[in-house]
């Protein structure tokens, strides 16, 4: 069984609900990031945090800070990607592993890109979000990874989707507090 579930899908197709409701009754530890977009400023831009999962408070700092977009333009923070990203995703001990979302503004970010690849290759669970709309040979990298099973995300199959999913992430959630099978590889 393929222990690395892509959640694929354009913006407000439930993507990030969905991990949050897989995830609800998880008691095994639960690691990696989230993004968040802010409302939009008076100039049209919108800014987007990057947080370790779960973290409590949305704080606005540079260092969480990846990038800025409007309709038309983005100015993206590629360092931030490289280094607090980068460090989301290697934690040291053994949980699900959760990449909220991976998208179009990383591409460029090639430590980041890299570890990415290699959690896909790594021994444990990954529940991740990716958005499709404008496609990169690095998404295009992550959807095609022989161990992924990508799921296309709608609203209207939200409930069969977790239906689904929820005993997979429930098996992960019960190997894990057991120890079983979860060394870390990098």
């Amino acid at each position: 069984m393929r222990e690395k579930i892509l959640l694929v899908g354009r913006r407000r197709s439930g993507r990030s609900s969905m991990i949050r409701a897989l995830l609800r009754e998880v008691e095994a530890p639960v690691f990696g990031y989230e993004t968040v977009t802010m409302g939009t400023r008076t100039d049209g831009y919108h800014e987007i945090y990057l947080y370790p999962y779960g973290h409590a408070r949305h704080e606005k700092r540079e260092e969480n800070h990846v990038g800025d977009c409007n309709t038309r333009e983005r100015v993206i923070y590629k360092q931030v990607f490289d280094t607090l990203g980068t460090s989301c995703l290697t934690r040291k001990e053994a949980g699900i592993l959760v990449m909220d979302e991976i998208g179009f503004m990383e591409s460029d970010a090639a430590v980041f890109c890299r570890t990415i690849l290699d959690c896909l290759e790594g021994p444990l669970p990954v529940l991740a979000a990716v958005r499709t709309g404008i496609e990169t040979p690095f998404l295009h990298q992550v959807t095609e990874h022989p161990n992924v099973r990508c799921i296309e995300m709608a609203p209207t199959r939200f409930d069969e989707i977790y239906r689904e999913l929820r005993p997979i992430v429930q098996s992960w959630d019960r190997r894990l507090r057991k120890g079983e099978g979860c060394e870390r590889a990098y």
